[in-house]
């Protein structure tokens, strides 16, 4: 076994930890912060547990996305973490509502650097409870020793494994959260109105969407996955995808994107924009790699 797959064996056992990238926060105070918040966003802030971080979503009226962040509490301040190109767009959609509501919201500049321990490497790791990479996982001030530093082609790898998507690869202003399974881990259904429900609850109902992420393995170049379609047996459009890596000692290519489910296919013809191909993918569950 190569060392690099050694180390992707191990990231997947045991866990590790890396330096969180530039984010950006947003923190809500005010007597009416989490209230306001509810009708903001997509899952249930009354839930909110000490130390614990949860997943929600910021919508348009018409139910797509303007952010995927993190919601936590801070003594009498409730933090709203997303993407960093994404910060200052947030920061006026939560504003756009708030008119007579005793809520104030401020960036945190500068946002201070953390650690991300994920998988048993978090056991017993003091920090916020966020599951960052798909399971456990613990933010902390303090390097941590004793494990693996994932690097950030391992993180990608990670990532895509676990069906993970991120801002500008996955997701975009056109998505809709059932779209990319958002609707699973950030979406409460039993909550009051917030902005974008309407459709979010009607999506439910129906029980379909167009298009629907998912995980692929193939024989293709990773290098030249991103944009690149997947066509049925029939030669007919089936889907795109939007990320691929190269999984160490497994000789294959992990990917997502996204396919049309009317096809009822799960073997594709990867081909690039001039429609030359590729290579094979076939659709398989997330996690697509495990040891």
């Amino acid at each position: 076994m190569s060392s690099e797959a050694g180390r992707m064996r191990q990231l997947r056992q045991d866990g590790g930890f890396f330096l969180l990238p530039v984010r950006a926060l947003i923190r809500v105070t005010g007597a009416d912060r989490l209230r306001y918040l509810n009708g903001q966003l997509s899952n249930d802030l009354k839930r909110l547990a000490p130390d614990r971080a949860m997943r929600a979503l910021a919508l348009t009226a018409k139910g797509k996305l303007c952010a995927v962040v993190w919601v936590w509490l801070d003594g009498d301040a409730v933090i709203v973490e997303s993407d960093e190109v994404l910060g200052d767009a947030l920061l006026a959609r939560l504003e756009r509502y708030a008119v007579s509501d005793d809520v104030s919201f401020a960036r945190v500049d500068p946002v201070p650097p953390l650690w991300h321990v994920f998988g048993p490497a978090a056991a017993g790791c003091a920090g916020l409870q966020i599951d960052r990479l798909g399971g456990d996982g613990r933010d902390t001030p303090v390097r941590p020793t004793g494990f693996l530093e994932a690097s950030e082609s391992e993180r990608e790898i990670l990532r895509i494994e676990r069906g993970l998507p991120v801002w500008g690869r996955e997701l975009n202003e056109d998505t809709l959260p059932h779209e990319a399974g958002l609707d699973r881990a950030a979406v409460d259904f039993h909550k009051g109105c917030y902005v974008g429900q309407e459709t979010v609850s009607r999506i439910e109902s129906v029980g379909r969407v167009n298009r629907q992420l998912a995980g692929f393995l193939g024989d293709f170049d990773p290098s030249l996955a991103p944009n690149a379609k997947l066509l049925d047996a029939s030669g007919a459009p089936a889907g795109y995808l939007t990320s691929a890596a190269s999984c160490p000692g497994q000789q294959k290519t992990a990917a997502m994107g996204y396919f049309h489910p009317r096809t009822g296919a799960s073997s594709f013809s990867v081909v690039d924009e001039s429609g030359a191909c590729l290579g094979r993918a076939e659709r398989s569950e997330f996690p697509l790699v495990s040891e």
